[in-house]
């Protein structure tokens, strides 16, 4: 029963433990995975960590170099002056003792003084303390066994050629690190290098160095390891949305225009992905535009060219008998050919506005005289289809300085809206005011009117607020610009179910500007002939 029981504890321990490796590994290889791509992958990984590491690399050998460095000082620098303050010490000390002990020292004297001063020594348990006769011989030490004969003394050695001390750092005869110093000892009527030597193990010193090194590599490692986890993070943090960015910019390039990035932080990238948000909006409204503009072109001339062709087939069969379906026939080929010639027209104004190259040729004129030439164009349209329009006109002229047949597009543009969203019966209202060397032409219909949310689209190319009724869709949008080029502003008021006010603002033309005017209607001119050459090539 208990070997069951063991053979089961075993059995969960080995599947906890199995568990524990499974998370641990996927957890190394997501925290890890850029720095598989930076050998695999390219681009901003592969830069960003190379360039990381490179820096952290070098900064971590460099601070762990001066950190040795440091160390080794220290530590052996200490050890190396206390022993030389020592040895120094103790070497005077000694000599002064002998000098008073006896007037002259032999051998044998020498001998016993040492053996005196070894037994009395104190830190004998610390480092070894030998005295050496003038032949080089160690005679006394601290250790109780005598050296090896022969044994080299390279610190004695230094001693006697510079007839002071000297200092060794090596392997003793046990393989074993030590430090020694030589003092030459000055003895009382002696000639010759008798020394005093003192030897201490730098083993406990280079645990200490070694225990530190490791202490400073542990800690280094700890740092790269938590700088390596950050910069996974970081990486991560830009690089997988940036990824996303790309594919789905990709996406947007091959013309699918619904899909949208899923913002995540509130940052630099997050900005970004806002923008291609709304950059992608924009092409879907801007492509929706589009195909609607292209139906409308395709209905609108349409329209007009059937027309033609139904009638231009109805006047080559009915032949030159029927006199009266010739003349009405002909008479609505004219009118749909002027009307299709309109349209082209209005194509061709787009294309230069969008091109740039609408040019103005500015003139000085009487915009009131323009204004009633509109309103009596648009009389008899008015009257065949019971609306009523009125112009109230102003008793004096007023001047400015405009392209004349831009500003009568503009005109005629207005007021033919207005009639077409006007009901049988409507009043279309054209009125002028003047404020402050501005001129106001207003033009006032009580139709439908524009809902407030469509308002502000419907100076936009292609936008149009009543799909019912015919047209681009781009009437306003080169009105408005044609407008600006006058240094005006084109303003449109409009509440829904009470009609619409536009409201066409134009400077009023001073004296003082006429040459200027003249100089801006010259160069007009050329870019109007360069501008027509290129229509017609």
């Amino acid at each position: 029963m208990t070997d069951e029981k063991n053979k089961s504890l075993t059995e969960k321990l080995k599947e906890k433990s199995g568990k524990c490796s499974n998370t641990l590994g996927r957890l190394m290889k997501h925290l890890f995975l850029p720095y598989r791509e930076m050998i695999r992958g390219k681009g901003i990984t592969r830069r960003w960590l190379f360039t990381t590491f490179s820096l952290l690399g070098t900064m971590i050998i460099i601070i762990f170099i001066i950190s040795v460095s440091l160390i080794n000082s220290f530590y052996y620098n200490n050890i190396k002056q206390i022993i030389d303050q020592r040895a120094a010490v103790t070497s005077d000390y000694f000599a002064q003792t002998a000098f008073n002990s006896y007037a002259a020292m032999n051998e044998n004297d020498y001998r016993l003084s040492a053996q005196t001063f070894v037994e009395g020594f104190a830190d004998k348990d610390k480092m070894e303390i030998q005295f050496i006769n003038g032949r080089g011989t160690t005679i006394v030490t601290s250790s109780g066994f005598e050296p090896p004969a022969g044994q080299p003394k390279p610190d004695y050695e230094e001693a006697c050629k510079n007839g002071d001390h000297g200092t060794w750092n090596g392997l003793n005869e046990n393989n074993e690190h030590v430090y020694a110093v030589s003092y030459i000892l000055e003895l009382p009527n002696y000639k010759g290098f008798r020394a005093i030597r003192m030897i201490v193990s730098l083993e406990p010193t280079d645990s200490a160095v070694r225990g530190n090194i490791i202490l400073i590599t542990a800690v280094m490692l700890v740092v790269l390891l938590f700088i390596s986890l950050t910069s996974s993070y970081f990486i991560r943090s830009i690089v997988n949305p940036v990824k996303s960015i790309t594919d789905i910019a990709g996406k947007i390039a091959g013309g699918d225009f619904s899909i949208r990035i899923q913002k995540q932080h509130d940052d630099e990238i997050g900005d970004l992905m806002d923008s291609i948000n709304a950059m992608a909006a924009e092409l879907a409204l801007s492509e929706n535009a589009k195909n609607d503009f292209i139906s409308s072109v395709s209905h609108e001339l349409r329209t007009p060219l059937t027309a033609i062709k139904g009638w231009s087939e109805t006047v080559l069969m009915c032949g030159t008998e029927d006199e009266a379906m010739i003349k009405r026939g002909m008479g609505i080929i004219i009118k749909e050919t002027e009307r299709l010639s309109g349209l082209v027209e209005q194509l061709l104004d787009f294309s230069r506005m969008q091109s740039g190259r609408m040019v103005m040729n500015f003139q000085m004129l009487d915009i009131i005289a323009e204004i009633d030439d509109v309103v009596f164009m648009f009389a008899e349209k008015a009257r065949k289809e019971d609306k009523r329009l009125t112009f109230y006109e102003p008793e004096q002229a007023i001047p400015v300085m405009g392209d004349r047949d831009r500003l009568k597009q503009v005109i005629i543009i207005v007021i033919d809206n207005a009639m077409k969203y006007s009901e049988q019966g409507g009043e279309i209202y054209v009125y002028t005011s003047v404020e402050n060397d501005t001129l106001t032409i207003g033009v006032r219909d009580h139709g439908c009117g524009i809902p407030a949310d469509q308002l502000p689209k419907v100076k936009q190319k292609f936008y149009k607020a009543n799909t019912d009724k015919g047209g681009f869709g781009i009437g306003l949008a080169v009105a408005d610009e044609i407008i600006r080029k006058h240094n005006g502003e084109f303003v449109i008021d409009s509440v829904e179910g009470e009609g619409t006010n536009v409201s066409i603002i134009l400077p009023i033309a001073r004296q003082n500007s006429m040459i200027e005017i003249a100089s801006m209607t010259e160069n007009a001119d050329k870019k109007s002939t360069e501008s027509d050459v290129k229509d017609n090539a």
